[in-house]
């Protein structure tokens, strides 16, 4: 279990992980015994090795590998299902991020569901899902679940944001899904970009 610290900010909880903590739950998400968790981190590889073979900037490359594993940071606990609650990356993870990470990496994880809804909103047919839910006769937009589209206002307000475009390159990579067919590299090879993160920040 990974610690967590609990304090008051902005009325949510946030992560008080050390880390060392961050290392070994990255070192050991791969051959966790659960195939619900060890697949988040096979697809936490596939987000950063798009972002690697994409030639992007170290904050992208980092933020891509830490958007599934800082939500477990946030909950402590590695059962699956206890870390899905997409609202971590708002609340539970951001302060943690910024201040380990430094604001690119904290604010492209935060704004991935704006930049969701907003490429949603200006390219109407990225907003056709490819799922259907339970019991539903017909496919529904994911965006439907995310908070619609956005209005003209939010989508000011998201363009103004200086790390609007990367999230909306990491939300394209999230949105390809896993790939059971792409070959990436083990966790070993992107914990040096971790190190680098941490040196700069």
């Amino acid at each position: 279990m990974i610690a967590i610290k609990e304090r008051s900010y902005l009325g949510s909880r946030t992560v008080g992980s050390t880390t060392s903590e961050l290392f070994d739950l990255l070192l050991s998400g791969d051959s966790h015994w659960d195939p619900a968790v060890s697949s988040i981190f096979v697809h936490s590889r596939q987000l950063a090795s798009r972002a690697v073979a994409e030639n992007s900037q170290l904050a992208l490359v980092v933020s891509a590998l830490l958007f599934h594993p800082c939500q477990i940071l946030a909950c402590g606990s590695l059962q699956a299902g206890a870390w899905s609650a997409d609202s971590l990356h708002e609340t539970g993870t951001y302060d943690w991020l910024v201040n380990h990470f430094g604001e690119e990496c904290g604010e492209t994880i935060r704004l991935h569901h704006d930049a969701q809804r907003y490429v949603s909103t200006v390219i109407p047919k990225f907003a056709t899902s490819k799922f259907t839910r339970a019991g539903e006769s017909r496919p529904r937009s994911v965006f439907y679940y995310e908070g619609g589209l956005m209005s003209e206002a939010e989508k000011s307000v998201f363009e103004s944001n200086r790390y609007s475009r990367n999230a909306i390159q990491l939300a394209s990579w999230i949105e390809k899904g896993k790939d059971p067919w792409l070959d990436v590299p083990e966790m070993d090879f992107f914990i040096p970009f971790i190190e680098r993160a941490l040196e700069s920040c």
